[in-house]
């Protein structure tokens, strides 16, 4: 069985990463940055509720610093937290990650997502470095010379890295959650 969830997580991974590896962030109608699960599982919410609370302590250590609300009775649990990240621009993501968990099905979202460079300065993303992704796209296509079209080249490469970073991350916690939310037994 754990070699069924083992494989589960992989293609869950490679199916959104496949798709995140394009260098843009995913966006909702309002273009603003959001990263979704949602699962069906032949589990009680209770269990499901109570696999999220194990994920946490787990993946976070101290519960009560990454926990900004909770509702048993409703299934929902909203945290506020950092991932560190290693890209060019970013040292760390900043986020709001909700689970509302019901009979039988759970749903995740990642949204209010933030970037903290090295100098600590915070960087709201979303809609912004995809239009600069665009941006660099159409400038290396339309740029002549070659020193230019190399440093623009390079200011791509790593704007792209930035984005293919946090989609990554993301989606690293997206999977592992759901790894923990699928096993059959205690942790």
């Amino acid at each position: 069985m754990k070699k069924v969830q083992f494989l589960f997580v992989i293609l869950f991974l490679v199916s959104f990463c496949s798709f995140g590896q394009d260098g843009y962030l995913r966006l909702d109608n309002q273009k603003k940055i959001v990263y979704t699960d949602v699962a069906t599982l032949e589990k009680s919410k209770d269990v499901l509720f109570q696999n999220a609370q194990k994920w946490v302590v787990k993946t976070f250590g101290n519960y009560e610093n990454a926990v900004a609300s909770e509702n048993k009775q409703s299934g929902k649990l909203v945290l506020k937290s950092y991932t560190p990240l290693s890209s060019p621009s970013f040292e760390y993501l900043r986020y709001t990650m909700t689970v509302d968990c019901e009979d039988n099905k759970y749903r995740v979202t990642i949204n209010e997502v933030e970037g903290i460079s090295k100098s600590q300065s915070v960087t709201p993303l979303g809609k912004k470095q995809n239009d600069e992704i665009l941006e660099k796209e159409i400038l290396l296509k339309t740029e002549s010379g070659r020193k230019k079209k190399s440093i623009a080249e390079e200011s791509l490469n790593q704007a792209k890295t930035d984005n293919d970073q946090i989609n990554q991350a993301m989606y690293s916690l997206l999977a592992s959650l759901k790894l923990v939310m699928s096993a059959d037994s205690d942790l």
